[in-house]
């Protein structure tokens, strides 16, 4: 009969638990109160995936209670060259971890085992994929994350962000806390995986949630149904926007109507015509400025309903402001679309949508008030929905909302790096805005030097919005907004501030007092439920609002942005 490798290995480790089962019966029993205690052996045989013997793979044997007060307290014991390695331990219960490291790829395993009073075991483990587990924790002070029977002690960021990396497939007791005082869960782990945990109530069982992997929206390859599918999505004040699919009166009324296609080709913006036929007395030609067939700008001056795709992915540099006409559909599904430069701009526009863009890398970077905002809806524009967005990079404001204008929805944007993400109105001495209204929903804000939204005068309905990192305050409510602020995440120290100016006392300005509703919302670092009624503010339009919850913000947190 034929003998297997596997097979002749287990007997070397069997032969070698003989021995040591020897060693410790003449040797190894130990004085403990009430008599004796005899440690037992276990003798594993670590394999890669594919069955072959894992030589000088790392493994180590813990307590499956253990907690790590610090890191990297326990050494690694390391295979031999057939995978083989020994342990003598006290009976218990004990958690197994092995690891192995060829060129970049990297492999593990967990395994727990059970030891009665000199027992001799032999297991086998064999090598998979490794997984994470991310995470939050929506509590005050930022706690210690470990994970118990393993070597793994995590400080969360500022921000109450963790991440637990290079972990095995398998079951994990996750702790949460300070080190005298934890609360648990135990979390299953896959190849692959990214869990988040949110430890935000200690009162309360931790949650966990499977991260969702959105799947990019294929290119709609000028099918009006996939435009009729992206309307179905659309909630708020900018409800009726049509985009390409509507044709706006002068009343403002928008009428359904298929428009055309414009399909971008080129990244090119404006440029440089030169006129053979004009010549100066040096030899230079005359040149002059003109917009670039296939642009970005061509498709976005012209009149009429227009959808707007884009070719291919890549940056669209704007050289100058780009001065959006009404009954615009700007689609960037199913590519990586850029839009650097000097921003968008409208003026008396109506009936736009902003789809699945990326705004970057301004052309002015100056601190001042001429820099350029991504996106300015300005002078009276009204029926605006902005989906799916990216506002990163820009030093002082990356959308703004002013004048007048109203109807505007922002949903499912990420505002990252900048002092504010969103202005809604001007300062009252310029212009007050009484009219302007304004719906943001499921948006996710980080990195904000000051606050997330700045809101003066108008209407404003915030409802499962993440406010991740924002040093100032998530909303600022002022000079008399109306703020309705319903079931959002506020994982900052200051979710809402009703007052934009004090007095040199220090004492609120009353004249800059902003009047809020709030309820059902989520509190991480500070902050709690204001009353008010936003000076009778009510909605006058139905929206499907989700329990703010860990689950929800996690899912802002990976879904916003394009997709």
């Amino acid at each position: 009969m034929k003998t297997s490798w596997m097979t002749v290995a287990q007997m070397r480790l069997l032969a070698l638990l003989g021995v040591f089962a020897l060693a410790l019966t003449a040797c190894t029993e130990r004085n403990v109160a009430g008599g004796t205690e005899a440690e037992s052996t276990i003798a594993l045989y670590v394999q890669m995936a594919d069955g072959t013997p894992a030589s000088t793979a790392r493994v180590r044997i813990l307590p499956d209670d253990y907690l790590s007060s610090g890191p990297a307290e326990n050494a690694w014991n390391e295979t031999d060259e057939d995978g083989q390695v020994s342990f003598e331990v006290r009976n218990g219960r004990y958690t197994i971890e092995a690891r192995n490291v060829n060129k970049s790829e990297a492999s593990g395993a967990v395994h727990s085992v059970a030891l009665a009073k000199s027992d001799s075991k032999v297991d086998t483990i064999k090598l998979g994929d490794l997984s994470s587990i991310e995470g939050y924790v929506l509590l005050g002070a930022s706690p210690v994350v470990r994970v118990a029977g393993l070597d793994r002690y995590v400080v969360p960021d500022s921000t109450g962000h963790f991440v637990i990396d290079s972990l095995p497939q398998g079951s994990f007791d996750v702790q949460i806390g300070d080190p005298e005082e934890v609360h648990s869960t135990v979390v299953q782990s896959n190849a692959g995986d990214t869990l988040f945990v949110d430890g935000s109530d200690t009162s309360s069982t931790i949650k966990v949630v499977m991260s969702k992997t959105s799947t990019a929206t294929e290119y709609p390859e000028s099918d009006w149904s996939a435009h009729e599918n992206l309307l179905k999505q659309l909630q708020g004040y900018a409800a009726g926007t049509l985009g390409a699919a509507g044709l706006a009166d002068s009343t403002g009324k928008i009428n359904k109507v298929k428009g055309e296609i414009c399909i971008v080709t080129t990244t090119d913006d404006l440029i440089d015509v030169v006129d053979s036929s004009k010549v100066d007395s040096l030899g230079n030609y005359e040149t002059s400025v003109a917009v670039a067939a296939g642009s970005f700008r061509e498709c976005a001056e012209k009149e009429g309903a227009v959808w707007i795709l884009f070719e291919k992915s890549g940056s669209y540099n704007l050289q100058s402001p780009l001065r959006i006409k009404s009954n615009k559909t700007i689609d960037g599904r199913g590519r990586d679309v850029r839009i650097t430069g000097m921003g968008i701009l409208t003026q008396e526009s109506s009936n736009l949508i902003f789809e699945n863009l990326t705004f970057t890398a301004p052309a002015i970077t100056a601190r001042d008030t001429t820099s350029r905002r991504a996106l300015s809806i300005h002078n009276r524009t009204h029926h605006v929905w902005v989906d799916h967005c990216t506002f990163e990079e820009y030093p002082l404001i990356e959308v703004d909302i002013k004048r007048s204008s109203y109807a505007v929805t922002l949903s499912w944007n990420r505002f990252e790096n900048a002092q504010t993400g969103i202005l809604f109105g001007l300062e009252p001495d310029i212009f007050v805005d009484t009219a302007q209204t304004l719906t943001m929903h499921h948006n996710y804000f980080a990195n904000m030097e000051a606050r997330g939204v700045l809101a003066r005068h108008g209407k404003l309905h915030a409802y499962n919005n993440f406010f991740y990192d924002v040093k100032n305050a998530g909303i600022e409510c002022t000079d008399s907004a109306s703020c309705y602020i319903s079931s959002n995440a506020f994982n900052i120290e200051t979710p809402v501030a009703v007052y934009r100016l004090e007095n040199e006392d220090g004492t609120p300005d009353e004249s800059t007092l902003g009047f809020v509703k709030m309820d059902g919302n989520m509190f991480g670092l500070g902050g709690e439920e204001l009353a008010g009624d936003a000076n009778g503010y009510e909605l006058d339009y139905m929206v499907l609002v989700e329990i703010s919850n860990a689950e929800l913000a996690a899912r802002i947190k990976n879904e916003a942005g394009p997709r």
